[in-house]
């Protein structure tokens, strides 16, 4: 029996690996991430941490699209509703390899006890496949009373850089098309430029695409107007965050 886990290069998925490797050794494990192009430098930097802990390689994919090329070949402006960007640049190319690879194999995903409405569509869609089982390496023994950025100082390894600056997530450099208003803002404090490349990509959209006019990555309010908005008027976070969704959020 192979297990295969699905890195997003957070701290919840960090732990579920290092507890399958635990559990059932590392030559019975295979680590596998998905680069969207698009991350923080400090997300390899991560990654790099955990290959030295585990002394183990990671399988890597990379389309070489960003979101933002995916959704201009799909001409359709990204939003948190059709999450094209992590079905095409993740869930595809990540159901594709384990198509390939033997079986029997157990797919192990991050998520733990506080998302476990999240949990029956990924299983249910990847135990379509002969041989193929889904396990939560999180719920074996909940870590309720410890924070996972603990868990990963203890292992001399440092937090990645965005869970500091209270993004609850190490995915695509701070700009997923997912995220809310208020971290929308905390991007546009922290990344500027990132906050400003997108913005004008929505803006390029909503102009050339005549079926977008209206249409945003955010439910009622462009990126533009946006920006608009007071720092002091949105709520900022302060303190290390933990992971509060995955990028494989298009199950």
């Amino acid at each position: 029996m192979k297990h295969i886990v699905s890195l997003s290069g957070g701290t919840a998925s960090a732990i579920a690996g290092d507890r399958v490797i635990n559990r059932y050794g590392k030559e019975n494990v295979i680590l596998w991430f998905a680069d969207t192009s698009w991350e923080d430098e400090d997300l390899y930097r991560f990654l790099e941490d955990l290959k030295i802990r585990w002394d183990m390689d990671i399988v890597t994919y990379k389309d070489g699209r960003t979101p933002l090329q995916v959704g201009e070949d799909n001409k359709f402006i990204l939003n948190a509703r059709v999450k094209i960007c992590s079905k095409t640049l993740k869930i595809i190319p990540f159901t594709k390899y384990l198509k390939k690879i033997e079986k029997p194999v157990t797919v192990h995903l991050g998520m733990d006890w506080s998302e476990e409405h999240r949990m029956e569509a990924p299983k249910k869609n990847y135990e379509r496949m002969e041989g193929v089982s889904v396990d939560y390496p999180l719920t074996w023994k909940p870590i309720i009373t410890q924070k996972y950025s603990d868990v990963i100082e203890s292992w001399n390894i440092e937090v990645p850089r965005l869970y500091k600056m209270g993004f609850g997530y190490n995915n695509c450099g701070a700009r997923c098309i997912v995220q809310n208003k208020t971290t929308w803002k905390r991007t546009q404090h922290f990344f500027p430029e990132r906050y400003q490349e997108v913005q004008d990509w929505e803006e390029m959209m909503r102009k050339e695409l005549p079926t977008a006019k209206d249409k945003s990555i955010l439910k009622d309010i462009t990126l533009k107007e946006l920006a608009k908005v007071g720092q002091d008027q949105m709520s900022m976070f302060e303190g290390v965050a933990e992971d509060s969704y995955g990028c494989f959020c298009a199950y």
